[in-house]
């Protein structure tokens, strides 16, 4: 029997396919065969190898070639990816037997490929973020990343100049820096980049860390090849003052944050404080969040209480717009000292032992439900950018529904743990940007 042979009339490439696109699990074959005689005989001794017998007509082979044999590759629908070089659907026996027949110079697996800058950020602590393994937000990077959806973080306010957040900060684009007007009329001169409603000025910096910790969960620059990643890389980082520097705040400070918040149009506010006593005057501003279709992130407290029994707010607030968020562990329990109820927290996410940046570019290890609710914050920063015009209850319903349950903490809150990547398919976008 004639034969191809690499040293004599060698014509061009001719290529095996089985299948008739390119995908994942399929086999990659490319060969070299002479002309003539050769490639026909070549192509009839394959078809007897691999031609399907009726049981197996499922998964039939192909021959693809450009010569002789043409019309019997032809009518195989094989597809050619690139010169050289086509695609079969075979089993690993096939396609080691193809491996061995004259003139194949290689077959192999023809493997799946990700963008590494999405599901390998570039940022050096971001393999011991266990928190973004836990709440899957990589398969949820290639649905988004944030897209600039404006979060308000109403905390003790940001570090503007960390490296990590700088590129994500929010401005007020009817604000103009440095001239000691209020332009937008907003109550707050020069609130460029966010307000501070404890000093009433437009200067939202942070002299405590915790507002800038809060801020980084939710939104670090991710594959910059500084620092961390946060759960939502792009997007826009509204930071309003509502604690002072010594980490306490009042009703007062929190509801013209609140406000400042909505009217500077927030999509979601995270609001990782909590105090003693119910507010009317904060209900009416939540209700008002619930009316523009804000979510509005809550912590459910670090003082260990059920509150089933012991209210916290604004935790504690009955609104389809709030969501409140307890604390768990890597292994997947109630973290020390999170609150829990089965009624009254909604859903839980990493709180213990996480990364953090901190104020002048430092990194520091933090726990709490404040950055649990910082996690469910940029999750659903992604869920908002994905769909615009979901409105936050719809947000909280899906982020609620989606928790994947069957952890330690099922059965001391309502629902289950984070799963950012289920949140997206709820809401019904889980695919590449």
């Amino acid at each position: 029997m004639a034969t191809a042979s690499p040293e004599r009339g060698i014509s061009r490439d001719w290529f095996f396919t089985k299948g008739g696109t390119c995908r994942p699990g399929r086999v990659v074959i490319r060969h070299r065969l002479g002309r003539g005689t050769r490639c026909a005989v070549l192509a009839l001794l394959c078809l007897a190898v691999f031609a399907p017998s009726a049981a197996q007509s499922a998964e039939p082979t192909w021959l693809v070639g450009t010569g002789t044999g043409v019309t019997a590759a032809r009518a195989l629908h094989g597809e050619r990816i690139a010169p050289g070089i086509r695609v079969i659907r075979g089993t690993a026996a096939s396609a080691r037997r193809l491996s061995r027949m004259p003139g194949v110079r290689f077959v192999e697996r023809n493997r799946r490929y990700s963008a590494s800058s999405i599901t390998a950020p570039s940022d050096p602590l971001y393999g011991r973020q266990w928190a973004l393994r836990s709440t899957r937000v990589r398969a949820a990077w290639l649905a988004t990343l944030g897209d600039g959806v404006p979060v308000a973080v109403l905390d003790s306010g940001l570090d503007l100049s960390n490296p990590d957040l700088a590129g994500n900060v929010w401005t007020n684009p009817d604000e103009i820096a440095g001239n000691g007007v209020d332009d937008d009329g907003n109550g707050f001169i020069d609130d460029v980049h966010g307000a501070d409603t404890v000093g009433q000025d437009g200067d939202p910096s942070d002299g405590l860390g915790h507002g800038t910790a809060v801020a980084s969960v939710i939104g670090a620059r991710g594959d910059n090849g500084f620092g961390l990643s946060g759960m939502a890389w792009d997007a826009s980082l509204m930071p309003v003052k509502v604690l002072h520097d010594q980490g306490w705040g009042t009703t007062g400070t929190l509801i013209a944050g609140l406000r400042y918040a909505l009217d500077e149009g927030a999509r979601i506010v995270n609001m990782s404080v909590n105090g003693p006593e119910q507010s009317q005057a904060l209900a009416e501003a939540i209700a008002q969040a619930e009316a523009r279709g804000v979510l509005v992130v809550t912590s459910a407290g670090n003082d260990g209480k059920n509150r089933d029994r012991v209210a916290s707010y604004p935790a504690s607030e009955r609104s389809r717009t709030v969501i409140t968020v307890a604390s768990a562990t890597r292994r997947g329990g109630l973290a020390r000292g999170s609150a829990f109820g089965r009624a009254s927290v909604d859903i839980a996410a990493p709180g213990d032992d996480v990364i953090t940046s901190d104020l002048g570019g430092r990194f520091t290890r933090r726990a709490g439900t404040s950055f649990a609710a910082a996690y469910v914050t940029g999750a659903a920063a992604l869920l908002a950018a994905a769909h615009p015009e979901a409105s936050g209850s719809r947000l909280r319903a899906a982020l609620v529904a989606s928790a994947r349950r069957g952890g330690r903490v099922d059965a001391q809150i309502a629902g289950g743990q984070l799963d950012a990547a289920a949140a997206l398919r709820r809401l019904g976008r889980l695919r590449p940007r």
